[in-house]
């Protein structure tokens, strides 16, 4: 992870403090890693610390195994306490081997809402025990909108936790983060103090990738300026363009615009599998507004756009917005553009705009 220093104390700041809060950032921004670097700063001042993943849940009982499961993960004397307080609570989740989808085979009669309400309370159980706090972090939280219900179950439970735990909501998808913190309708509503990850500061990247070739005797020379430019501070892709770079770059010597050139081509060839599927994943205005974000100069809401992608100008509108909510179009200083710089690159060596069909809606 390049940098996020400030990001890291403040997010740890707030846990300290025993504020929730919820971080949002397109994927691959490194959100999860940020997390788990609080996570440990967390741990290391005597917090119990647990990472939930809840990527695609699908119900009740799916979410029941997810905690589970992070528990399971827990070591130590804060591991035996929660294992003393399942056992004693008898729901049939386990830190063992078995756990709770072995339980609901044995007895399809369990009510997982009820597990979930009980599970939820671990954190304010270990605090009267021992007075033990605990960071929650409940990773693409905004995939619990798949379950009907669920998040009014979460907050009937955490919202009563106060110093016995904090929590961490992270989410990939802003539209509908905001649809679960932002909506009066939604049971979570401000229920947590918004942070949101922003791309990384060009000269941090620099520095960084800098020091990684002096440390290998290698130097990134006129490729550092080129790389920066198409990255845009977008992490993963930094790292992984770096990557390709110091690949190419003998030790000993110097890249330069051919060998930035080279580590680009061998990227795209590596990417072009997942860029395909993050265009077919498109619905097709979506498509056609990225494809004219990635390769036309005209005014994004202009006839000529319109007339560009075939479709009306109302509709370039729309799909921008549901592009937005997705994260996949951010607002990069004062221009709408593509997230992904592959994506972006990807299009642009597509050529002429392809026959989408023939929706003009």
């Amino acid at each position: 992870m390049i940098d996020r220093d400030a990001e890291a104390d403040d997010l740890l700041r707030l846990t300290m403090g025993s504020h929730s809060f919820r971080l949002i950032g397109p994927r691959r921004y490194g959100k999860t890693t940020l997390l788990r670097r609080v996570l440990a700063a967390a741990e290391a001042n005597g917090t119990a610390t647990v990472l939930v993943d809840l990527q695609d849940v699908l119900s009740i009982s799916e979410i029941v195994v997810r905690l589970e499961s992070a528990y399971k993960r827990l070591k130590g004397p804060v591991r035996r306490h929660v294992e003393d307080l399942l056992r004693t609570w008898n729901l049939g989740v386990s830190l063992g081997a078995a756990g709770f989808t072995a339980s609901l085979r044995e007895n399809p009669n369990t009510n997982p809402e009820a597990v979930l309400l009980r599970v939820l309370e671990i954190p304010e159980a270990l605090f009267e025990r021992n007075g033990t706090p605990s960071l929650i972090v409940f990773d693409e939280i905004q995939d619990v909108l798949n379950v009907p219900g669920a998040d009014g179950k979460i907050r009937s439970v955490i919202q009563h936790q106060g110093r016995a735990a904090t929590y961490a909501f992270a989410g990939s998808a802003p539209g509908m983060m905001n649809r679960l913190f932002s909506d009066p309708s939604r049971p979570l509503l401000e229920q947590a103090v918004p942070r949101h990850l922003e791309p990384l500061p060009l000269n941090e990247v620099a520095d960084y990738v800098i020091t990684r070739f002096q440390a290998s005797r290698r130097d990134p020379g006129r490729a550092m300026d080129p790389l920066l430019a198409f990255a845009r501070g977008h992490p993963q892709r930094s790292m992984m363009l770096a990557h390709y770079l110091w690949e190419r770059t003998p030790a000993g010597e110097t890249a330069d615009e051919s060998t930035w050139l080279a580590a680009l081509d061998q990227a795209s060839a590596d990417t072009g599998l997942l860029m395909q599927a993050i265009w077919r994943a498109l619905t097709l205005n979506e498509r056609r507004v990225a494809r004219a974000l990635a390769t036309s100069s005209a005014p994004l809401y202009s006839d000529e756009t319109a007339a560009l992608v075939g479709i009306k100008r109302t509709s370039i509108r729309s799909a921008v917005d549901s592009l937005r909510a997705k994260a996949d179009v951010v607002d990069a200083q004062g221009r709408l553009r593509l997230t992904d710089p592959m994506l972006e690159h990807w299009l642009r060596s597509q050529g002429a705009l392809p026959d989408d069909g023939d929706d003009t809606d």
